[in-house]
């Protein structure tokens, strides 16, 4: 079976999403507080998963921020999109 072709804007959102994962990573690592890595790892777990599914990057979004208000921490997740957003608009 051959692979479709991820194309376009399609393309930016997923690295959005990889930027945004990549500081979730960086900030699970870097906290010495158990309860907040666990809270993001809980939150954005599924985003790999989503991306190799193929599923938009408008329904990974809305599962994450279904999932962090859940865990009330939608403003973090509000700053990591945020910042993920400038910096992919700074790279253009």
């Amino acid at each position: 079976m051959a692979a479709s072709k991820i194309e376009g804007d399609s393309v930016d959102q997923y690295r959005i999403l990889l930027r945004v994962l990549g500081d979730v990573f960086v900030e699970i690592r870097a906290t010495e507080n158990l309860r907040k890595a666990k809270i993001l790892s809980d939150v954005f777990h599924n985003v790999p998963a989503g991306i190799a599914s193929r599923f938009t990057s408008e329904a990974i979004e809305k599962d994450v921020y279904k999932r962090a208000t859940r865990f009330n921490c939608e403003k973090q997740v509000d700053l990591m999109f945020a910042s993920a957003r400038e910096r992919a608009r700074l790279d253009r």
